[in-house]
């Protein structure tokens, strides 16, 4: 049995080795050892520490010369509204298939119903977009 085989065979059963800085190896978690584990180890101490100082030294140049292995799995960054009209397009859109009525008054006044639908925050972004939820809903009228 090769070293990279029973490094392997160990980190399949969830046991980590290392190598420490005084030529011995670091086991994590000893209690999974069983005795022909450790009769394994061992016996084939030199050939295990020194994959492991290998595999250790690969990754030590990796990190030190920048390259980092890319991360398994990449999530792309949320889209973020930053222009207002998109906001209140998205909002009315949004508010119209949940079932709220919005209109203007005769007056131009936004009213939106039924109210006990709306929670704070609702309102506190229907307020900060009112003008332009106007203008959305005057452009509707014109058409």
């Amino acid at each position: 049995m090769d070293a990279a085989t029973i490094i392997r065979d160990f980190t399949a059963k969830g046991v980590q080795l290392a190598p420490t800085d005084h030529g011995t190896i670091s086991i994590t978690p000893r209690s999974r050892l069983t005795d022909a584990d450790r009769d394994l180890l061992r016996k084939h101490k030199a050939d295990v520490l020194a994959e492991l100082q290998k595999v250790n030294l690969v990754n030590l140049v990796n990190i030190d010369s920048g390259y980092l292995a890319p991360p398994r799995i990449v999530h792309d960054q949320e889209p973020k509204f930053s222009d207002p009209e998109v906001m209140a397009e998205t909002l009315l859109t949004t508010m119209r298939q949940i079932g709220l009525r919005v209109r203007l008054t005769a007056q131009g006044e936004l009213r939106i119903g039924p109210s006990d639908m709306l929670w704070p925050y609702d309102r506190e972004l229907i307020e900060e977009l009112k003008p332009h939820l106007v203008a959305l809903l005057k452009q509707e009228q014109r058409l």
